[in-house]
């Protein structure tokens, strides 16, 4: 496994407008020393051709490779004109994965009316008609379609709250009604309401990409919210050899948590 990050790790710096892809770079690299990192859209501060020809230079200099690019959709709008609207900003987003040289592109499945409405809370069930769910099958299959064209892998992420892919059985249900071989599943270790047991039930279908996800890290890098060593065991049971990117979401001080993150990660799998 490679250790990544994510840059969803640092997204209250960027937020306060005391980070910017650039310096996230220059901090997984020289701080951190990992092979690789993993860019949120949303940090992106255009996609322009000069810009990411700058992020493009900014990796080469710090020897750096990219992950994925965790392009954030939902196909799940109650009208065609707003899912159509979704795949076309995803094509967009796909030429500039290309261009900086990611080999993975991050969908979501979505949620029921759009976007998730409370991201960060955990709440019950929520309904998923056929007609609804065979709509964003039709929408993952294209972009799955789409994204080959621009030689890219589709990673598609489980997201709880509410989304199509809440659980384990959800994920499966898509794989086998959607049926592309680029598509594989970008595990997020604390998204699936079944927890260890969905992840044990779903990792044959990730090869390229996993979200290590972290909430309240200890002083020894492990996390009291989530058990970093079932996970990681059940993740070198499966064989997995790809990026593995630390997506903490905490309230602690990331400067200090993403460190210890990853010296408890390097001790335990290396990379």
């Amino acid at each position: 496994m490679k250790i990544s990050c994510s840059s969803q790790s640092l997204d209250r710096q960027f937020m306060n407008k005391k980070m910017d892809l650039p310096g996230f770079i220059r901090y997984a690299a020289q701080t951190l020393k990992i092979p690789c990192v993993e860019f949120e859209d949303k940090h992106f501060a255009n996609t322009t051709p000069h810009y990411i020809a700058s992020i493009k230079a900014e990796l080469e200099r710090n020897r750096l490779a990219v992950a994925n690019i965790a392009f954030f959709c939902s196909f799940g709008y109650p009208t065609k004109v707003q899912n159509d609207a979704e795949l076309a900003r995803a094509v967009e987003w796909m030429e500039v994965a290309r261009s900086i040289g990611s080999p993975n592109f991050r969908i979501f499945a979505g949620w029921m009316g759009g976007q998730d409405p409370e991201i960060g809370r955990k709440g019950p069930p929520v309904a998923k008609p056929a007609a609804a769910w065979d709509t964003m099958i039709g929408y993952v299959t294209t972009a799955c379609d789409r994204a080959r064209e621009y030689g890219l892998n589709v990673v598609i992420e489980n997201h709880n709250h509410g989304g199509f892919l809440s659980y384990s059985r959800e994920v499966v249900r898509l794989f086998a009604e959607v049926n592309r071989d680029n598509l594989t599943l970008l595990l997020d270790t604390g998204n699936y309401v079944d927890g260890l047991e969905g992840i044990q039930k779903t990792v044959h279908l990730v090869k390229h990409h996993v979200h290590l996800k972290a909430g309240v890290t200890q002083e020894d890098g492990r996390d009291s919210a989530y058990d970093f060593d079932a996970t990681l065991a059940i993740l070198k049971k499966s064989g997995f050899n790809g990026s593995l990117s630390i997506e903490y979401e905490g309230t602690q001080d990331e400067y200090v948590c993403l460190p210890r993150i990853v010296t408890y990660l390097r001790s335990t799998i290396g990379g």
